[in-house]
């Protein structure tokens, strides 16, 4: 069974709601407040991305320092 028929009308239904916000009669959204948990969080995933990379920076192994000569 081909579903691509109702993928298409999905996507032009969606695609066609966003047209429609700037009609007179369009619904107005208030704007979503930024709570103090999405600063926490925000805040927690900075502060394990920092610990993270220098964990990483701990375990890598050294870059060599001299380059082998070619022996031929």
């Amino acid at each position: 069974m081909d579903f691509s028929l109702m993928m298409a009308y999905a996507l032009v239904n969606t695609m066609s709601q966003e047209a429609r916000s700037a009609l007179p009669d369009a619904p107005i959204v208030a704007a979503r407040a930024v709570g103090s948990t999405t600063r926490r969080l925000a805040r927690l995933r900075g502060w394990l991305a920092t610990a993270l990379q220098r964990a990483a920076w701990a375990i890598e192994p050294a870059a060599p320092t001299t380059v082998a000569e070619n022996r031929q």
